[in-house]
C-alpha cells in the first residue's frame, strides 16, 4: 500500500521545516554574538592586566600568544566532542 503526502501535509512538513531553520538561524547568530561581547570581555581584562603590572610589548605579545593557544586547543577540543557524539 503506498502512501501520499496531501497538499497540506506538504505545506505542514515545509512550515515545520522553514520554522527549524529559522530557530537554528537564531540560536547560531545569538551564540555568535554571546561569544563576541564574551571574547571583547576578555580582551579587556587582558589589556587592563597588562597596564596594572606595566608588560612590555615582549610580555604583551607572549601574554597573546598564549591566550591564542588557549583559545585554540579549547576549540579543537570542543570539534572533538561534536565529531564523537
Amino acid at each position: 500500500m503506498h502512501m501520499y503526502k496531501t497538499v497540506g501535509q506538504a505545506m505542514r512538513n515545509k512550515a515545520d521545516n522553514d520554522s527549524r531553520n529559522w530557530m537554528l538561524n537564531n540560536a547560531r547568530s545569538e551564540a555568535k554574538a554571546d561569544a563576541a561581547v564574551s571574547f571583547s570581555a576578555h580582551l579587556d581584562k587582558l589589556a587592563t592586566h597588562a597596564a596594572v603590572n606595566q608588560l612590555s610589548s615582549v610580555e604583551i605579545i607572549e601574554l597573546l600568544r598564549q591566550e591564542s593557544e588557549k583559545y585554540n586547543n579549547a576549540g579543537r577540543e570542543q570539534k572533538t566532542v561534536l565529531h564523537h557524539d
